[in-house]
Parts: C-alpha cells; structure tokens; sequence
C-alpha cells in the first residue's frame, strides 16, 4: 500500500471511530506524531509556522509525510515541500530567483506556465513576493497552499528578513480569510528565522514505538524483542533510526548485540564520533560529554549545552521542576564507548 493510500486509510478510520480513539496512550507516546498533530493544526488555520530541525533528524522525510496528511484531511490543504540545502553559498540573486520560483509554484502547478520575474534588489524581490502570495490568494480552482520549505539556514539572512516582511504584510491584509501560508524549517543556528507572530515548533525525534514501527518499514519485518531494543539503541533520532533499517536489510535482519548495532550505522556512526571530537577540542565541553554519558538528565548550562545541541549529541527533557539536558540517545554512547 503506497503511503498516499494509508494516508486516506487512516483518515477514514479516524472519522468512524468517532471522538475517542482506544489507543490515545500510543499516540500521546508517539513524539514526533505530536508534533505533526500540532503543526497540521495550525497549518490548517493558515497560521505561518517555525520548525527548528535538530541535527540528524530528517526534516525532508517529516514535511514529506506532513503533506501527505495535510492533502488528504479536511480541510485540504495542497503543499509545495522544497530543501534550501541547493542554494547554501549561492549569491543572493539566486535565492532570490529560487525563492520566487517556489512561491510562483503555490498557484501554478505546471513548470512550463510559471512566470517568475528576474529581480536585482530587496525591493524588487519584496514586490515580487507579495504578488505571487496575492497570485495563490485569487488564484481561481486553487485552494489553500502551503509551502513548507527546509533548510532555511542555507539562505542569506536577508532574503529571510525580506520574506518575512512579505509575509506579515500579506498576512494581514486577509486576516481570518488566507488561502496560503509557509512553514519555514532550519537548524537550532537559525536565529534569523523569524516570521511575524508565527508559533515556534521542535521537531521531536521518534518515540520508542514510532521507532519501532519506522525500523519495520526500513528493515522488514523483524522480532519484537530485537525491534524494541534497535528502538530503544537508537533513542528515535531519525537518521539513526534509518541507518539501523538500511543496515539490516542489506545484513537480513537486526542483530542483537551493541557492537554489530554500531556495524548497521555505517557512516553514521563514525560522523557522530567526528561530531563528538570536534566539541571536545575545547576542554569544558569534553568534560560536559563526559558528564552526559553518564545517563543521568542535568540541569541545563546554556553557555556549554547549546553548542552540543547544535551538535546533534543533546535533548532537553521536561521533569517535574524544570528542564534538564540529556544525551540524545543510547547509540551515541554506545558509538563512543
């Protein structure tokens, strides 16, 4: 069954089932699911939204699967999904033009129709925007359109600011009446991101058993006893989660043991050492590692756990109290042991 045709599947069942659904408790578990539920509805309600996207945790993969379900609830909404990664050191008129030719595609489906103008300047780029939103916004048989793009850090922080000034013009002039919105995703070092009052969303790493069941679809079907440890190994970070898959499939089945778990990672796991060696070149962050491989959840030091979650290697955990700082997930000890 294509994820299209599980997507209506699971739509149906939804509205059958009625209000309560007896395995609210998984979903409640499932991490990453909420944070789909969440951004769905704001989507929905055409509200903007900011997704900062840890290291490692497959954005492209996330959005993919978020237009599916935006396509096929109600009401629907039609998706343009698009990666910045092309443009990283690409001068601005370049992101200027790729910028524009993706908002053209919210209301011009067919390549070979889109009008796209060629700008020289941030003026020309802003007027341009808000034409094409306006063009998505009046466009007749268009419904409402979301473009939801990845990668934001490989834009100049300009044509941000410029997109986002676009944005909240064209916002609110149709206040309770969009027929458009974006969701704008990049890495924990996008500080730039920032679009009108839009929500600011984590993308959470799988829950065990979203884990589990992304391990099944990866690696085919394998014993439960080995899929909850592979899941529990790989602490539901999304690219470990896949490298496990793509490794068993290619060895026919997930091995038991931790040593031949970091053998399925590849080139994984030598890039998360790469990751772990470059933090600790600086002595303070060597001891903070050393401290998380512990287990143990810390209170958080902004001034050395910032650029350990930049790093990929940290979590923030909600505990009775306040939040703590934990190390992302038992592969990444486990690769450094």
């Amino acid at each position: 069954m294509s994820r299209l045709a599980r997507r209506i599947e699971i739509m149906k069942q939804t509205r059958t089932e009625g209000f309560f659904n007896p395995e609210q408790h998984v979903l409640e578990a499932a991490l990453r699911g909420r944070s789909a539920r969440k951004i769905r509805a704001h989507l929905r309600r055409m509200d903007p939204v900011v997704l900062t996207t840890p290291r490692w945790s497959k954005p492209q993969v996330f959005l993919e699967d978020l237009a599916l379900d935006l396509a096929v609830g109600e009401p629907g909404v039609g998706c343009r999904t698009v990666s910045f990664r092309p443009l990283k050191g690409r001068p601005r008129t370049e992101a200027w033009f790729f910028v524009l030719q993706v908002l053209a595609q919210l209301s011009e489906t067919r390549r070979d129709a889109l009008r796209v103008p060629t700008v020289a300047s941030s003026k020309g780029f802003r007027t341009a925007a808000r034409s094409l939103l306006e063009r998505a916004q009046f466009q007749p048989g268009v419904g409402q359109v979301a473009l939801l793009a990845h990668g934001a850090e490989y834009l100049p922080v300009d044509v941000i600011e410029d997109l986002a000034e676009v944005w909240a013009r064209f916002a609110g002039c149709y206040v309770g009446e969009r027929r458009a919105t974006m969701l704008m995703a990049g890495t924990v070092d996008a500080p730039q991101m920032k679009i009108d009052d839009a929500p600011k969303v984590v993308l959470a790493d799988y829950g065990e058993a979203e884990a589990a069941a992304a391990l099944v679809g990866q690696a085919g079907p394998s014993g439960r006893q080995e899929l909850e440890r592979a899941a529990r190994f790989s602490g539901g970070i999304p690219a470990v989660v896949e490298a496990l898959g793509s490794g068993a499939r290619a060895s026919g089945g997930l091995p038991d043991a931790r040593k031949d778990l970091i053998r399925c990672m590849g080139q994984l796991a030598d890039e998360i050492r790469g990751a772990v060696h470059i933090v600790s070149s600086d002595s303070a962050l060597a001891d903070r590692m050393e401290q998380l491989l512990r287990g143990e959840p810390l209170v958080e030091i902004p001034t050395l756990d910032r650029t350990l979650m930049l790093a990929g290697l940290l979590k923030t955990v909600r505990l009775p109290g306040e939040d703590r700082v934990l190390l992302r997930g038992p592969a990444i000890g486990a690769v450094l042991a």
